[in-house]
């Protein structure tokens, strides 16, 4: 009996050797965590943990409606805070879509691949009737990407007023990076986490001028997006080229 488990004991951390062997810790680079830090507040993001390959985008970011209110920690609404959405939408065949408020007036359009990435395929800013289309879509959580990989792209990005939508004034190419930085203990008024976090950094020239940005995202398993550094206003950005930059974080569920 005492040989028979012994037995199983063994097995068993062999098992969770195999099972942690793709998992790495990988330390946050001084210049992200100084800027995430300085969006989201000093105490949110805690230590670096192990981190294995994404294998179930919907795990991080679960395609369930659900409103949600968010702090805002950095902005020219900081202190405030926003009740955002996640609301399915209905097409004739059957596709699923997805409507994602990042601030009150600005909606992302979420929509599943058949490999099983998550992609933003369009960005829209209804307090100025404005929306952003890319081509090939941004990525939000992509599928098999490893701790510490990077993921690039290349896109054509159109700006489009809407009381002017034959305008192709605003509209140019981008070169787009993909991050995974790895797993982190995250703390925000919602609670405590272990969140996957995500950095998307572009530059192009689109319209009259150049332009650049660095995003941020936090995903907790079952739960979603805990924190994120993003544009507060599409017209800002894309065609007045004013860094309007914004952090929040999870406040209630």
């Amino acid at each position: 009996m005492i040989k028979m488990s012994c037995a199983i004991l063994g097995l068993m951390l062999l098992i969770g050797v195999a099972a942690s062997a793709d998992e790495i810790v990988i330390p946050l680079p001084a210049e992200d965590k100084q800027r995430i830090n300085s969006l989201l507040g000093p105490g949110v993001l805690g230590s670096a943990l192990p981190s294995g390959p994404i294998e179930d985008t919907g795990r991080y970011f679960p395609l369930v409606e659900n409103v949600r209110t968010y702090q805002v920690t950095a902005g020219s609404k900081t202190g405030s805070k926003q009740t955002l959405s996640l609301v399915k939408s209905k097409r004739p065949n059957g596709r699923q879509a997805w409507r994602f408020q990042l601030t009150p007036t600005l909606v992302g359009y979420i929509t599943p691949t058949p490999p099983g990435d998550l992609i933003m395929t369009a960005v829209s800013d209804t307090g100025e009737g404005v929306v952003v289309v890319s081509t090939p879509p941004n990525p939000f959580i992509v599928k098999g990407i490893k701790p510490g990989e990077t993921r690039s792209y290349s896109q054509q990005v159109a700006v489009n007023c809407l009381d002017d939508p034959s305008n192709r004034e605003y509209s140019g190419s981008l070169h787009g990076t993909f991050r995974y930085l790895g797993t982190y203990h995250v703390t925000v008024p919602a609670g405590t986490y272990d969140a996957v976090l995500f950095r998307e950094k572009f530059e192009g020239k689109v319209g009259p001028a150049q332009t650049q940005d660095t995003q941020y995202s936090l995903f907790a398993p079952g739960v979603g997006l805990v924190a994120m550094i993003t544009q507060e206003s599409i017209e800002a950005f894309w065609i007045y080229h004013n860094d309007t930059t914004t952090g929040k974080v999870l406040f209630s569920r």
